[in-house]
């Protein structure tokens, strides 16, 4: 009986630090989304504080202000609605497709 008992301890140890590893990386990942859409946001800001009006894309950013994103792990949404209008600005992780 005492064996049960501690084999039923380390697997409530062992489901406990699976939970906390699994935590700890979505936790990350979603701090990286956050990271990046904030970086083009303030990028896009700093365009439309000095040449008056927002970037019509996201290649723009790229091209004059330096934004570097790894493409082939985020997929940004980039609406554009106008001159004088914010944005709308999107990032999600791709889903790798492993075959």
């Amino acid at each position: 009986m005492k064996n049960i008992g501690k084999i039923l301890f380390l697997f409530i140890v062992v489901a406990m630090i699976w939970t906390g590893v699994q935590q700890a990386g979505s936790y990350s990942e979603n701090e990286d989304l956050q990271r990046i859409s904030d970086t083009i946001y303030q990028l896009s800001l700093k365009c439309y504080s000095i040449e008056g009006k927002y970037p019509q894309d996201i290649h723009y950013l790229k091209d004059y202000y330096g934004l570097l994103v790894n493409e082939d792990d985020y997929h940004i949404l980039y609406h554009y609605e106008g001159d004088n209008i914010q944005p709308t600005i999107h990032v999600y992780k791709k889903v790798k497709d492993y075959e």
